[in-house]
């Protein structure tokens, strides 16, 4: 049995590109992560946006995904729970499950990211844990009931939660779901460890999603030359959220500030395994969910990176198809 499962997490960038190209291009990423090995792709849900994040309905994409790659499982990381009505996100679930035969992951989070968006769903993102929740009993009362059509008990078992908070982590592991890991403000030795392990203290059966950003190259300087146009309009999104201190920031400085790791595929296999956050919770319950999107990638050098990963630097970690 493979030590982990292998994904990858894309938040669907495309700057300048019309949605329905982003979209198709998407499709065939899935299409060829399938091919190489990949046994999951998740994606990001995000609202309003034109640039940095640009699919607000995962479960819609999924329907065409899971044509293309039948053989992913396909997760969300995550849905933004405060922003949806609990009782019709499960109806959508339960039917997409229905249609990929139980290959639905369902990650979800407060929505953290999209505070922005709150106020055009006539929401008070200051409320959005509580709502959160609300919600998420909701959900899970759904998911167990005899109620819905189709009927999907066992996506209950399949629910992850991403949080920022070591009291909730416990929570989260006392429901039995998965923990996601990895928002690229939150430092792995600080933040994310103490996380899981208070997750850890709780769960009968951790299980883990782990995010990490991947990019790999010839070298380290030549990830950073690739990285360098696409860091400014990301860094420009965080500043915009009022994190200042990342405005001075080296290329380098900030690539280690939000976790990329880069470089030859020796240089990311050192890398990750010192990460104090990853390696030594991953286990055959859990994912490791790189990104090898940025804002201005092309699909071939997305697929390119993913081929490393499947051929090289995964199986460095103790992954195999």
């Amino acid at each position: 049995m493979s030590a982990f499962g292998l994904g990858f997490l894309t938040h669907v960038h495309g700057v300048g590109k019309p949605q329905h190209e982003v979209l198709r291009d998407l499709l065939d990423v899935f299409g060829a992560a399938q091919d190489l090995g990949f046994q999951g792709g998740w994606v990001a849900q995000h609202h309003l946006r034109a640039e940095f994040g640009r699919l607000p309905s995962p479960l819609v994409f999924f329907g065409a995904a899971a044509q293309r790659a039948p053989r992913l499982r396909l997760g969300t990381a995550v849905t933004v729970l405060p922003l949806e009505h609990p009782f019709r996100l499960a109806e959508d679930a339960a039917v997409l499950d229905a249609l990929t035969g139980g290959a639905l992951e369902l990650g979800l989070g407060t929505g953290g990211a999209n505070q922005d968006a709150f106020a055009a769903f006539g929401r008070d993102s200051a409320l959005r844990r509580e709502v959160y929740d609300e919600h998420l009993t909701v959900l899970r009362d759904a998911l167990r009931g005899e109620v819905l059509q189709p009927p999907a008990p066992t996506l209950a078992d399949r629910l992850w939660q991403s949080t920022s908070d070591e009291e909730r982590a416990a929570r989260i592991g006392a429901e039995g779901d998965g923990l996601l890991l990895g928002t690229a403000v939150h430092d792995p030795l600080t933040v994310q460890r103490p996380l899981a392990l208070a997750y850890a203290a709780t769960a009968t059966r951790p299980r883990y999603g782990i995010v990490r950003a991947v990019f790999p190259a010839a070298s380290k300087q030549a990830a950073r030359e690739d990285l360098a146009p696409a860091l400014e309009i990301h860094r420009r999104a965080f500043v915009a959220q009022g994190l200042t201190e990342l405005a001075a920031l080296s290329t380098e400085d900030y690539l280690r500030r939000i976790n990329v790791h880069h470089g030859s595929p020796d240089d990311i296999v050192a890398s990750l395994r010192e990460d104090p956050a990853l390696t030594g919770f991953l286990n055959e319950d859990s994912w490791f969910l790189p990104v090898v999107q940025h804002e201005l990638s092309e699909p071939a050098a997305d697929v390119e990176r993913l081929r490393v990963i499947a051929e090289e630097i995964a199986p460095a970690l103790g992954w195999r198809p």
